[in-house]
């Protein structure tokens, strides 16, 4: 049985609207998918690779670091000086597996319960 809580968690919106796009999709309806950001082609060959590489070498697999692995943060803190010229410190970088989480952590860190904030309806 769910927890009273968890019944109060209204849905994501953005997974209603691609459910709804499926089901249209399913029906034979052309349906153009702008809902979540989705490429729409594969990943770029290197991409792939590197995957297929992590896949078969046994000591790449497991559990990484909460922020993300150290050697990825501390290439996005070379992009970040190389690119805009601003120094980031890796322990302010941190690597989620998709934005929600990532916004999640984000704001969770900067309100506290009872905080007031405003957010634009759109």
């Amino acid at each position: 049985m769910p927890s009273n809580r968890s019944l109060s968690v209204e849905s994501f919106k953005v997974m209603d609207v691609l459910k709804r796009a499926n089901e249209l999709q399913a029906e034979g309806h052309k349906v153009i998918h702008c809902e979540v950001g989705q490429p729409e082609t594969g990943a770029p060959s290197l991409v792939a690779q590197a995957a297929i590489d992590a896949l078969t070498e046994p000591k790449v697999m497991g559990y990484t670091d909460a922020f993300g692995l150290l050697p990825l943060r501390e290439k996005i803190a070379q992009h970040y000086l190389k690119k805009y010229g601003v120094e980031v410190d890796t322990k302010n970088i941190v690597v989620t597996t998709g934005s929600s989480g990532g916004f999640l952590l984000a704001f969770t860190s900067c309100f506290d319960v009872g905080d007031t904030i405003a957010i634009a309806s759109s």
